[in-house]
């Protein structure tokens, strides 16, 4: 649906050159909605502009549903682009005009009559579940409405891409959840194909199918959520990664000495990381039957990417030395990513 080839964008300044992105390649699949994850100034929101040519590469070509737009002249390039949908961090709603209007605004002239125009609204009204809210204007709206007003509006010509920029950054983490849920619903109803900007994780593996990871305007690392998820290969994704998880924790409590990591004559503490492969096995239960030991969960942090859990616990582990030892050796041989970090 999106193939981005070779894309290069270089902004001029009085006193430098300033590459926003540095030859990008990306091909995002028809019905996906696909992830890009960056910390600020990485170049995804550039990047994202690229796709609907808001900025126009320095160099490379950006084809959308086979249609190479960097070769479209202004006139067959507007008309490409009212496929394509867009919504912002800030909704860009406009405050003297109502909901209803708000949404009506891109079907001016399209050709439709007033009938077929209000007929169209009302559809996209009950799809973003603001039925009600035909007739209100943007300032009595909260933030999670303003932004369903938004996304209704995007979709007035039917596109087959939304392109999302940051959209849930203004927005607090229930009101986040409630538009990722709509986004995936327009997905699965409308079969729209969707990119999502943003610098939070926790957004991405939500409801993406893939995501790249951008750092200094070029893609550091790219692919299935799981896989990225389970195995990061770059610093910055494990950052990322790390952001949305608590186990990280156990290195500040190491090196305080807090009561949680200390250990008895005996015992090693370690953290076990998850897979998708070994979630669902007993495997703690049969390590203490086999080796007979104790395990402790000190804490954890498991959630469900793509319906499959995935995370790590940390564990104090109680026996003898060989014992333990067989232990650790047992987990890796069941894929479980054993650090041991710290023994008495």
């Amino acid at each position: 649906m999106i193939k981005l080839n070779h894309i290069t964008k270089t902004f001029q300044t009085p006193s430098l050159e300033v590459h926003a992105c540095k030859d990008v390649t990306l091909d995002i699949g028809a019905g996906e909605i696909y992830g890009i994850i960056g910390f600020s100034g990485a170049g995804k929101s550039t990047l994202v502009r690229c796709i609907n040519l808001l900025e126009r590469p320095t160099s490379g070509q950006v084809s959308v549903d086979g249609i190479e737009l960097t070769s479209l002249p202004e006139k067959e390039l507007r008309a490409v682009r009212k496929k394509i949908g867009m919504i912002f961090q800030h909704f860009n709603l406009m405050r003297s005009r109502t909901v209803a209007q708000n949404i009506a605004y891109p079907l001016k002239g399209s050709g439709l009559s007033k009938e077929e125009i209000n007929k169209k609204v009302n559809e996209l009204l009950k799809l973003v579940d603001l039925e009600e809210k035909a007739n209100v204007y943007p300032s009595q709206l909260s933030g999670g409405q303003k932004q369903r007003v938004a996304i209704a509006r995007s979709l007035a010509n039917d596109p087959k891409v939304l392109l999302c920029d940051e959209a849930t950054s203004a927005l607090d983490p229930q009101t986040t959840k409630s538009i990722l849920r709509l986004l995936k619903h327009v997905n699965e109803q409308l079969g729209i194909t969707i990119v999502l900007i943003t610098h939070e994780m926790a957004v991405i593996k939500e409801i993406c199918n893939r995501v790249a990871v951008m750092e200094n305007g070029e893609v550091v690392e790219e692919g299935n959520i799981l896989d990225v998820f389970s195995s990061p290969k770059q610093q910055v994704t494990r950052d990322f990664i790390d952001s949305t998880s608590t186990i990280n924790k156990i290195y500040e409590l190491i090196e305080t000495d807090d009561p949680i990591v200390q250990l008895a004559k005996g015992e090693s503490l370690v953290i076990l990381h998850y897979t998708a492969g070994n979630t669902d096995k007993a495997l703690i239960s049969d390590v203490s039957r086999q080796f007979n030991i104790d395990s402790n969960i000190a804490f954890g942090n498991i959630e469900i990417i793509q319906n499959t859990p995935l995370g790590s616990l940390v564990v104090k582990l109680s026996g003898e030395e060989e014992n333990i030892q067989k232990t650790i050796l047992y987990l890796r041989e069941h894929n479980v990513k054993v650090e041991v970090l710290k023994t008495c």
